[in-house]
């Protein structure tokens, strides 16, 4: 049996949640002009170190009558998109094609202390016919867990 050699953070259990009250977003911007989903607020991380951060999306999809529809999601900081938080949901109208989905993503990432956390989007395809929901039937959440001080 072995036991830790470290001492324990200071900063304890930390974790930070957004699920924000029902709201329908409809998606205006066109790809590679990233908008905010203002309904999900903006979070600072309080401190600095490694979080697990997790993030989903309820999409709404109209299905065009030809071609496709997508929307792209991200999380940002003030340095701009964090790798590796991208996700697509979407669907293509044409034969032989179908429903794609990422609805959202969990990663490891090192963030400073102050940094800003926020949700973005932006729809390919179709002009209209694209939102971002949260309701009691399909929720929208971000979620931030504090793992470590540092590698």
């Amino acid at each position: 049996m072995t036991s830790p050699t470290t001492a324990g953070s200071p900063q304890g259990r930390s974790w930070i949640q957004i699920i924000p009250n029902d709201f329908n977003h409809p998606v205006n911007s066109a790809v590679p002009n990233y908008e905010s989903v203002s309904e999900v607020p903006t979070f600072t991380i309080p401190y600095a170190g490694v979080w697990l951060v997790s993030y989903n999306i309820r999409a709404n999809i109209g299905l065009p009558a030809q071609g496709a529809l997508w929307i792209h999601t991200a999380l940002f900081t003030q340095a701009g998109v964090i790798p590796g938080s991208e996700a697509l949901t979407g669907i293509n109208a044409g034969a032989g094609h179908g429903l794609q989905t990422t609805s959202g993503q969990t990663f490891l990432h090192a963030f400073a202390a102050g940094d800003t956390v926020e949700l973005k989007t932006y729809r390919v395809g179709a002009s209209s016919g694209a939102s971002i929901l949260n309701q009691g039937d399909g929720r929208t959440g971000v979620m931030a867990h504090w793992v470590s001080p540092g590698f």
